[in-house]
């Protein structure tokens, strides 16, 4: 017996991520939403022009997340990961590893474009 998912069905999962109305640079990984605020060194608003679904190269779907420049850092420490959140209803939407970068409160920090793929089933 074959597998498949139609891609609406792929599509649900990226369109509850792309419901997030936050992007947030991290010192670390948060476990859920409450954990953001410990976390946080920068944050920025997220609307549905921010997300661009497409398919994957390879087969299945990805959302990309528009680059955002100019994010105002409000506390210093290491850039590890970015977070996607909605506010509110305070949920967790997806955490991601980024290239680890020091940053500095009162500074600014520019976010590249980035995607997640959500592939076919085999």
């Amino acid at each position: 017996m074959g597998k498949a998912a139609p891609n609406a069905t792929i599509d649900a999962e990226l369109d509850y991520i792309a419901g997030s109305d936050t992007l947030y640079v991290c010192s670390g990984e948060p476990a859920d939403f409450s954990g953001i605020a410990a976390v946080t060194l920068a944050s920025t608003s997220l609307t549905g022009g921010d997300f661009t679904k497409a398919d994957a190269t390879g087969g299945g779907r990805k959302v990309t997340v528009s680059a955002i420049a100019d994010v105002s850092v409000t506390s210093s420490g290491t850039a590890t990961h970015i977070a996607v959140a909605n506010a509110s209803d305070s949920t967790l939407r997806y955490v991601t590893t980024c290239t680890s970068q020091a940053i500095a409160s009162g500074n600014l920090v520019n976010v590249p474009s980035w995607s997640i793929t959500v592939g076919d089933p085999t």
